[in-house]
């Protein structure tokens, strides 16, 4: 088995996002994300899952062009349209002056649409707790699950994740999710019969 770094993988990464049709920017965000995922040890939505970025990027389901459009209705509210690109780009564009208004005005919302999925939603709360802040998120992924004592899925497998900042050292990260396995190797095993 070969092994690489995590500055190899990351090069690697960037490369193949931009042959499979990725802007730079795109690549670079998307890179950013699997690479934190994977040293994480999160290899579910790591470079496992970078696989299907680049699937979905060849085949058009992600535009890896697209140029996400950032409103702010009001002061602390910050709305991303992703225009069918990745989730990371936008959020990418916003988290600085996300974090300036938080501190602002003690409170700030990132909400995003018409984007691919996000992968490790910690990675994005995680962020913000490196900042200082206390985040919480949620996606609003396809109902695959259940609830206990019902049979009609209501959630998806990653609901939430919240992060802290510590005192000392890496920022508390809860990336909650609503089943042991990860929504694409749950559809992988459905594919294969599993």
């Amino acid at each position: 088995m070969m092994q690489l770094s995590l500055d190899q993988a990351k090069g690697l990464c960037r490369m193949a996002a931009l042959g499979a049709g990725a802007n730079e920017e795109a690549a670079q965000s998307l890179t950013a994300s699997i690479i934190s995922a994977e040293a994480e040890g999160l290899s579910s939505v790591g470079l496992s899952h970078f696989i299907d970025y680049l699937e979905a990027l060849e085949a058009g389901r992600i535009d890896g062009n697209a140029d996400p459009v950032i409103t702010r209705p009001a002061l602390a509210v910050y709305l991303s349209d992703a225009r069918r690109g990745l989730a990371h780009t936008g959020f990418d564009r916003t988290i600085d002056d996300l974090a300036k208004a938080a501190k602002l005005f003690g409170v700030a919302i990132f909400s995003q649409k018409n984007a691919y999925t996000c992968g490790a939603l910690g990675y994005f709360t995680g962020r913000l707790a490196t900042l200082g802040l206390v985040s919480f998120a949620a996606t609003n992924g396809p109902a695959v699950l259940a609830g206990s004592g019902s049979v009609k899925p209501v959630y998806c497998t990653n609901p939430m994740s919240f992060a802290a900042p510590a005192a000392d050292g890496a920022p508390l990260v809860i990336d909650q999710s609503s089943s042991a396995t990860a929504l694409r190797m749950l559809t992988k095993a459905v594919a294969l019969d599993d």
